[in-house]
């Protein structure tokens, strides 16, 4: 496993590469999230697949820019992170919660480029009482920091009853606390004016739709239906919540390496190789 790092053609990501397998896994975080969100699940896929992680640009220890990051941007990072790491394609993405939008925004773009897609409690929009909220906490973020919405938030993602793992939790919100509180409210902002409908149904690529038994944001019955709505789309439950990698990384990694098993393609040579 390498250290996280940045490269020169990839300034401002901070990134990990684990593994050297033919296939290339691409692991994209949740809002409020960092590459560390994946630390429980990493170690079981890097022995049979090159594994990439990376904090959005606005997250984690990357680039924090002062103007907000629009979707263009993030799914332009993941592009060009890949290129410049000359990393086998096609790639299998895993992402996250909110992570969801760059994931199915880059497949929707890029086609050839995704061999399949695992969303873990896929946030891909929001209804108008969401958007309420998310609006909301975007405000109170402004206004009182992260510390002011930590609680909350963790409330709802991170229920009581998943924190056996004291020690898990406390870390999480750490990272959780230690985000940037403009770039944060800048993700719900794009979170809540999110519409990807024209991606869902245009998606050629097999997904697997992961939803929590005890996750209230992004309920197991609503995922079903989403699951439904793609073209080859599968559905799966884990136990955990709305940050299932964190919660049951072990559940999450067993689902993953039994897709990426299923629909591998023999990787093309990355450009520039």
């Amino acid at each position: 496993m390498t250290a996280a790092c940045e490269t020169p053609a990839t300034s401002g990501l901070r990134h990990e590469v684990s593994g050297a397998g033919d296939q290339t896994i691409v692991l994209i975080h949740e809002l409020g999230g960092s590459l560390e969100s994946w630390d429980g699940v990493v170690p079981r896929l890097a022995p049979f697949a090159t594994v990439l992680r990376y904090d959005q640009r606005g997250a984690g220890r990357s680039d924090r820019p002062k103007a907000p990051v629009s979707l263009d941007r993030h799914v332009a990072d993941l592009g060009e992170l890949v290129h410049a790491l000359d990393l086998p394609r096609p790639l299998h993405l895993v992402a996250g919660a909110a992570g969801a939008l760059i994931a199915l925004d880059f497949a929707d773009r890029h086609p050839h480029d995704v061999a399949s897609l695992v969303l873990c409690a896929p946030a891909i929009g929001a209804d108008a009482r969401r958007r309420a909220y998310l609006l909301e906490r975007a405000e109170a973020c402004l206004a009182g920091g992260m510390d002011a919405i930590a609680d909350a938030a963790l409330e709802r993602s991170f229920p009581v009853a998943l924190r056996g793992d004291g020690q898990r939790f406390a870390r999480y919100r750490e990272r959780f606390i230690g985000n940037d509180p403009a770039s944060y409210a800048a993700a719900n902002r794009l979170l809540a004016a999110a519409d990807l409908d024209h991606a869902v149904a245009g998606l050629d690529s097999p997904c697997l739709v992961l939803a929590g038994t005890m996750d209230s944001l992004r309920p197991a019955d609503e995922l079903r239906v989403l699951a439904a709505r793609f073209r080859h789309g599968r559905f799966a439950t884990v136990d955990g919540g709305h940050l299932m990698a964190v919660q049951a990384p072990d559940a999450v990694a067993g689902h993953v390496e039994a897709f990426v098993a299923a629909h591998g393609q023999a990787a093309r040579p990355a450009r520039g190789s």
